[in-house]
C-alpha cells in the first residue's frame, strides 16, 4: 500500500477562499438588507468579522492538540456562563441569552457595538462541546460500543449541555448542538443501534419540551395546520416564501427588494436568505447553497484523510455545526421545517455568531495542516503537569481512525 504523502503546513487556501467569498457575499447581502434601516449593521458586521479573524489566526497557530489538554477547562467554564445566564440574565424578546451588554460598555468610547449587542454563552456552546466531544471519543476506543461507557455518558453530556440552552431557552441552538453530537458519536464509529435509541429518545425529549413551552408550541401548530392546508402557512413563512419567489431565476436586482420593507420579519438576521431569494434569484440562492456545499465537502475531506482521532473529530464536528446551522435555516425559510430563529452563518447579522464561526474556521485550517512536529503530548504533559490529563493520547484511537492508519 502506498503511503499517505504528509500533509503541507501550509495554509488551506483553497478553504481560506472559500470563507472570504462566503463573507464578501455575506456582507453585501447584510448591506443590502439593511440600507435603509437606521443603524450602520454592515459596519458592525466588519468589526467583528476583524476581531473574528484575529481569534481564527490565533487558533490556526496554536497547535490544535493543547485543546484536546483544555477541553475540561473549556467545558467547565462554559456551563458555569450557561447557569449564570438562565438564572441571572434578564430577559431580552422572552429569552435570556446575553452577558455583558457590549453596546453599554463601548457607549463612552464612541459605542463600537450596536444596541443589544451581548456576548452570548449558548452560541460558544456549540463549539466548546465540539472540543469536548472530540475529546471524550477520541479517548473511548473499543469501550465506545458498550452501553454504560459510550451512549449513557454521551448522553449525559448533550442533555446536559443541550438542557442548559434550551432552558434560556434557546431551542434552536439546543437543537445543533444535540445533532452535531450525535453525528460525531456516529462519525466516531458508534453502534448504529444505539446511534437509533438516541435519536429517538433525543427527539422525542426535545419534542415534548418543546410543546411545553408556549412559544415553540405555537409555531408548532402553526407549522402542522400549514401541512394540512398550506393557506395557514404562518406569516413569516408565508412573506420568505414569497419573497423567494417573486425573484425568480435572476432576481429583481440588488437593493432593488421590497418585501425588507416591513414585511420580511429580521431581514438582516433570520432572513437574509430570503432577501437573496428576492434579489439574486433562485441562481443567487443556489450560489449560496453551493458554496456551504463545497465548504462541506473540502472539509469533509480533511477530516477522514487526519489520521489523528481528536483532529478528525473537531474537524468534522465543526464543519457538521456550520453546515446543519445553514441548513436549518434554509429549510425554514423555504417553509420545510418550523421557524426556529436560526441565523445563516457568514450571511445573517450577529457579534456571537461570527466570531465563534470564524473561531470554528480557524481551528479548522489548524487541524488541515497536520499535527506539529515534534512530541508535542510531551510538552503538553509537561506544561499541565497531568493535571488534566484524564483521557488516553491519540493512539486510543475510535474505530474509524484505526481503519485509516
Amino acid at each position: 500500500m502506498a503511503k499517505r504523502k504528509p500533509r503541507s503546513s501550509s495554509v488551506d487556501l483553497v478553504l481560506t477562499g472559500t470563507v472570504i467569498v462566503l463573507l464578501l457575499y455575506g456582507l453585501l447581502s447584510l448591506y443590502s438588507a439593511t440600507f435603509d434601516v437606521p443603524g450602520n449593521y454592515p459596519r458592525q458586521q466588519v468589526q467583528w468579522i476583524l476581531l473574528g479573524s484575529v481569534v481564527a489566526f490565533a487558533l490556526y497557530r496554536i497547535p490544535y492538540p493543547v485543546w484536546r489538554k483544555a477541553a475540561i477547562i473549556l467545558m467547565g467554564g462554559n456551563l458555569v456562563l450557561l447557569v449564570v445566564v438562565v438564572l441571572f440574565a434578564e430577559p431580552v424578546f422572552g429569552a435570556s441569552r446575553g452577558l455583558l451588554n457590549l453596546s453599554e460598555l463601548t457607549r463612552q468610547g464612541g459605542g463600537l457595538f450596536s444596541a443589544g449587542s451581548s456576548v452570548q454563552p449558548g452560541v460558544l456552546a456549540r463549539l466548546v462541546a465540539v472540543i469536548y466531544i472530540a475529546t471524550w471519543l477520541s479517548s473511548k476506543g473499543e469501550q465506545l460500543n458498550q452501553v454504560k461507557y459510550g451512549l449513557l455518558p454521551f448522553g449525559m453530556i448533550i442533555g446536559l449541555v443541550g438542557g442548559l440552552v434550551a432552558l434560556q431557552p434557546d431551542l434552536s441552538t439546543a437543537l445543533l448542538i444535540i445533532v452535531t453530537g450525535i453525528a460525531m458519536f456516529f462519525f466516531a464509529g458508534g453502534d448504529p443501534i444505539q446511534i437509533f435509541v438516541s435519536l429517538v429518545s433525543g427527539g422525542a425529549t426535545f419534542g415534548l419540551l418543546a410543546w411545553n413551552m408556549d412559544h415553540a408550541r405555537k409555531r408548532l401548530e402553526e407549522y402542522l395546520a400549514m401541512l394540512r392546508d398550506p393557506r395557514a402557512m404562518p406569516y413569516h413563512v408565508h412573506r420568505s416564501v414569497q419573497a423567494i419567489s417573486e425573484g425568480g431565476l435572476f432576481g429583481v436586482g440588488l437593493g432593488a427588494g421590497r418585501m425588507k420593507f416591513g414585511y420580511l420579519p429580521f431581514p438582516h438576521t433570520d432572513s437574509i436568505f430570503a432577501v437573496i431569494g428576492e434579489e439574486a434569484g433562485m441562481l443567487g440562492c443556489l450560489l449560496v447553497i453551493g458554496l456551504f456545499a463545497f465548504l462541506a465537502y473540502r472539509v469533509y475531506r480533511v477530516s477522514l484523510s487526519t489520521p489523528d482521532p481528536f483532529g478528525s473529530l473537531v474537524a468534522f464536528g465543526i464543519t457538521t455545526m456550520i453546515i446543519s446551522e445553514a441548513l436549518l435555516n434554509i429549510l425554514v425559510m423555504i417553509g420545510l421545517f418550523p421557524p426556529t430563529g436560526t441565523a445563516l452563518p457568514f450571511f445573517s447579522y450577529g457579534g456571537t455568531e461570527m466570531l465563534m464561526t470564524l473561531a470554528g474556521v480557524g481551528l479548522l485550517l489548524g487541524v488541515s495542516k497536520g499535527r506539529p512536529k515534534g512530541d508535542w503530548d510531551a510538552v503538553l504533559d509537561r506544561w499541565w503537569r497531568d493535571r488534566w490529563a484524564r483521557i488516553s493520547g491519540p493512539r486510543r484511537g475510535t474505530g474509524f481512525a484505526r481503519d485509516r492508519s
